[in-house]
Formats: structure tokens, C-alpha cells, sequence
């Protein structure tokens, strides 16, 4: 029979869980307080003691999260989701998954609620995991020739999952990968790579967690040849002003409206083919601060005609508009949700500009977009940032 703990032991216990929470914020306000890795509320991040697995709360900021932040979870009964049967229908689905990982969280943490991608976590065998959506990574991740790219510069470092519905459908997915990789080379993964989404680092030092971070990020850059300019363009300053106080007028007085005319931004807006090449989401984080598709407009008499269609067809007014000789206007009722969109499109901007390195340019079909545009989970989690 197992030695019961002495009171030092419980001492040490506490000092050495103590110890795992305190690098998992502190790396996690490094890593989150870095444009080039997280914008917004995206990216999440764990540690795992015996049989607990703390998990970035849904929501939080990466930047400024607190011990408190974190969710304590029992990753036994986390398992347990994998050994279930769960109906096809995606929202039967996704609600059941979702009651049985609820379940999972440790007494006293009922008033928080676990990242969406808590199931992922629990499956990597090492203390600590980083799961980002660097620009730079999904240059390559929402690229047509990403998968090949891949194995060209990381071998079998890193696995690849092609792209899928996330929640259930892609920890499954995930689950039955890294199995088959720890059977096939005796080795438990510590990288994944999912397309039009992230990348999954997973080490037991937080010191390992950064070398593999910056070895990827550092073969990606080598690969780039020019960077996307988000210098101000040479734009039609007037027109922009006109087109500023119109939009006042249509989203109404109380919505705020920030305004971006880079170069960059100028170049989607030139022509409706140019505007197409940026149309489609690249990944979740775009939908949930983005609203999933943009509007393009060319004249000032079309905005409020094609706000109301947009309504009309989507049950929500457009956050994103690109007006030709005037660049990007991100639309909210916030200032954060307003400067959000703005920094997730011109994110959106930058992957379609990095991909082209890659293959070319490969959006999220529209079955992933309308599935995550529905799904519940990200529902939550974009209701937080507001």
C-alpha cells in the first residue's frame, strides 16, 4: 500500500504545483503580450501535475492572465471523452463533448469555463503546451502547398492535420494521430501543425517550449522574401473622410469606426479580384473578431444598400469593410471590438500576403466558416471579448 504523505510532503506538493502555475502565467503573459504570436484573445496554454491539467480560461487574454485564470481539470475524466460514442449531428455533438468536459473540471472551478481547445491539451504527454496562431505559421498553414512546405523544413518534427471541424471532431482527430505516431516510433509528438488555424508546442520546460517556438518562426522567416507594408498608402483623403462620416450614418452615432488606409489594405481594395483574393476567412479567429466575411465597396452611395443586404443574408451587420482609394474600416460598438477586427483582418491580410510563399492562398471552406459561425463554443468565447 502507498506510503501516506507526511505533512512535508504536502508542503512540498504545494511549493511544486505553486512553481508549474507560476511559469505557465508567466509564460503565458510573455508569449500573449507578443503581436507577432497572439492578437486579441487567441492562443492558449496548460500544465499538467499528476493528474490535474491547469487550462487557460475561455475568454481570457493570454497578456494579462492571472493564476486565478487558469482552469483546474481532472484529466482522467478528460480521457474519458475519447472512449465515448457521440451522435454525428454537429450540435447534439458538440453539446454533449461539451457537457461531458464541463463535467471534468475539479470542485470549485463551476464558474469557469476551459478553452475551447482544453481536449487538445490533455493529449500531449509534457508538462507545459503552447498553442498560438502566429501570422507567420498560418502563412504556411492556410497555404495550398503548407502540408508539403512542412515536411520540407521540419521533417517529422512536427505532425500535420489537415483541416476539420474543430471541437470533438479535430481532439479526435488529434487523438487518434498521436497515437498512431507514438505507435509507429515509440516517441510521443510534441508539435502539431492544424491548417487554417495554429500551431501546438508541447514541452516539459518552458524554456523548451520557446526553442521549438523560435526555431519554427525563424525557418517560416527564411522562406519570406518581402514583408506586407502597412505604411499609410496614398489614398483619397477626402473621399476617406466622406466614407468615415457615411458609415457613421448607417452603423449610427454610437458605433466606432477605426479607420486604416495602408498599403496593403489599399491593394485588397483596388478592384473586386483583388478584394476576392482576401473575401474568405483564413481561420477561426478571424470569424469570431472579424464577423466571416468582409464588404467591398466602391462608391460611397452603395454602403448603406450593402450593409442592409449583408444584414439581410447574415442575421449581423459586417464589422469589415475595404473601400476602394480608401483601405480598411473595421465597424463595433466598442473600441476593443472596433481596434479587434482591425488587427485580425489586417492579420487576415498578412497570412494571404505570407501564403503566396507557400502555394498560394488556401481559405477555410465554407462549411467550416457557417459551422463556426454556429458553433456554441465560439459563440462563448466571442461574447467575452466584448
Amino acid at each position: 500500500m502507498k506510503d501516506i504523505p507526511t505533512t512535508f510532503d504536502f508542503i512540498d506538493c504545494k511549493e511544486e504545483i505553486k512553481m508549474i502555475i507560476d511559469k505557465l502565467t508567466e509564460f503565458s503573459n510573455f508569449y500573449g503580450s507578443n503581436e507577432e504570436l497572439v492578437l486579441a484573445g487567441g492562443g492558449n496554454t496548460s500544465a499538467k501535475e499528476g493528474n490535474v491539467m491547469y487550462i487557460k480560461g475561455s475568454g481570457t487574454s493570454l497578456s494579462t492572465i492571472t493564476p486565478d485564470g487558469f482552469v483546474r481539470m481532472d484529466r482522467s475524466k478528460i480521457a474519458e471523452i475519447f472512449t465515448k460514442t457521440y451522435p454525428d449531428n454537429d450540435k447534439e455533438r458538440e453539446a454533449l463533448s461539451l457537457a461531458d468536459l464541463m463535467a471534468a473540471k475539479l470542485p470549485d472551478q463551476e464558474e469557469k469555463r476551459p478553452s475551447v481547445e482544453t481536449t487538445l491539451h490533455s493529449l500531449f504527454a509534457y508538462t507545459y503546451v503552447l498553442h498560438l496562431h502566429p501570422t507567420l505559421v498560418n502563412g504556411l498553414t492556410c497555404a495550398l502547398g503548407g502540408k508539403e512546405k512542412a515536411k520540407e523544413l521540419f521533417g517529422d518534427d512536427i505532425l500535420w492535420i489537415e483541416p476539420c471541424k474543430p471541437g470533438y471532431i479535430l481532439a479526435k482527430i488529434c487523438y487518434d494521430t498521436l497515437k498512431e505516431h507514438k505507435e509507429k516510433t515509440g516517441k510521443d509528438a510534441d508539435m502539431l501543425l492544424l491548417a487554417n488555424h495554429g500551431i501546438f508546442i508541447a514541452d516539459n520546460t518552458t524554456e523548451g517550449l520557446g526553442d521549438k517556438l523560435y526555431s519554427v518562426m525563424a525557418k517560416l522567416r527564411n522562406c519570406v522574401e518581402e514583408e506586407p507594408d502597412f505604411a499609410i498608402g496614398d489614398f483619397d483623403g477626402e473621399k476617406g473622410r466622406d466614407i468615415f462620416n457615411e458609415m457613421c450614418d448607417v452603423f449610427g452615432e454610437d458605433s466606432i469606426i477605426t479607420y486604416e488606409p495602408s498599403a496593403t489594405s489599399l491593394e485588397f481594395a483596388r478592384d473586386e479580384e483583388s478584394f476576392n483574393k482576401i473575401y474568405l476567412p483564413f481561420n477561426p479567429d478571424q470569424i469570431v473578431y472579424c464577423k466571416p466575411y468582409p464588404v467591398y465597396i466602391e462608391n460611397m452611395g452603395e454602403i448603406k444598400e450593402k450593409v442592409e443586404k449583408y444584414k439581410a443574408e447574415n442575421g449581423f451587420l459586417p464589422k469589415v469593410l475595404l473601400v476602394k482609394d480608401c483601405g480598411l474600416y473595421a465597424v463595433d460598438y466598442s473600441e476593443k471590438g472596433s481596434s479587434n477586427a482591425a488587427a485580425l483582418f489586417n492579420d487576415g491580410m498578412k497570412i494571404a500576403k505570407y501564403s503566396q510563399y507557400f502555394g498560394g492562398t488556401r481559405p477555410m471552406t465554407p462549411e467550416l466558416t457557417d459551422f463556426i459561425v454556429n458553433w456554441e463554443a465560439e459563440s462563448y468565447r466571442s461574447k467575452q471579448q466584448k
